[in-house]
This record gives C-alpha cells, structure tokens and sequence, in this order.
C-alpha cells in the first residue's frame, strides 16, 4: 500500500514538474491588433516592452506613417507620446533598401520571367 501511494504522489510530482517546465519553456505569443476605419486610415498596434505599446496609423490617402507610444500603469504614469511620422509615399516604390533576403527583387523577376509566370510585357515596375 506505502508502494502504490509512493509511485502516485510520484507520478503526481513529475506531471506537476512536466507542466511547469511547458509553461516556463513555452514563449509569450505576440500580438498585433489592427483596426480600418474606412478607406482612408489603418491602424495597428503591438506590444513594444513591459507596459508600453506601439501604435502605427498610415493615412493611406496622404501616404504618410505616424507612430505613438502608449505607456500604461498606474494613473498618473499614463502617457501617449509622438515618436515620429514620415512621408512614404517614395519609400513604397522602392524594389529594396536594407533588403537581406536570399533573393532580391530582380532575381524573383528574372526568374519568374524564365518560368513563365511573367510575361515580358508584363514584367514590372522596376527597371530590372
């Protein structure tokens, strides 16, 4: 009888000790939010450090990105601050800047031009 209490409280311990190293191990999801109010404005938020999130709004008429940063808490250290906003109206159509990815913009041109998938008068925007 001792034995088969032993083996319960046991096999409890290493369930308990198994779903506490799941959960320790496991990341905290992140998260964006988003919201459209009509055609003109998008806006989407996400978690930048304990506390305090970012917001984005792109007027997407104007082609500007505005960004805030809101702090919560306690009452009085509630803030919302501008942090900066940017015509992107150029930034758009670049094919690349900074860009590491493996392939770039005129490489995926080339080939979808050689497979087929592109005709040549269609192409695209770039100059290649």
């Amino acid at each position: 009888m001792k034995s088969f209490a032993a083996h319960v409280v046991l096999v409890f311990c290493a369930f308990v000790a198994g779903a506490l190293s799941l959960h320790l191990l496991t990341p905290t999801p992140v998260a964006a939010s988003g919201a459209d109010s009509g055609k003109r404005y998008v806006a989407v938020t996400g978690p930048y450090q304990d506390g305090v999130s970012l917001l984005y709004v792109l007027d997407q008429t104007n082609q500007h990105l505005v960004v805030y940063e809101a702090r919560g808490g306690a009452a009085n250290s509630h803030r919302l601050m501008f942090v900066g906003a940017r015509n992107i109206e150029l930034d758009t159509q670049l094919d690349g800047f900074n860009d590491e990815s493996e392939y770039t913009h005129q490489d995926l041109e080339e080939e979808f031009l050689k497979s087929g998938i592109l005709s040549p008068e269609e192409g695209t925007k770039s100059d290649g």
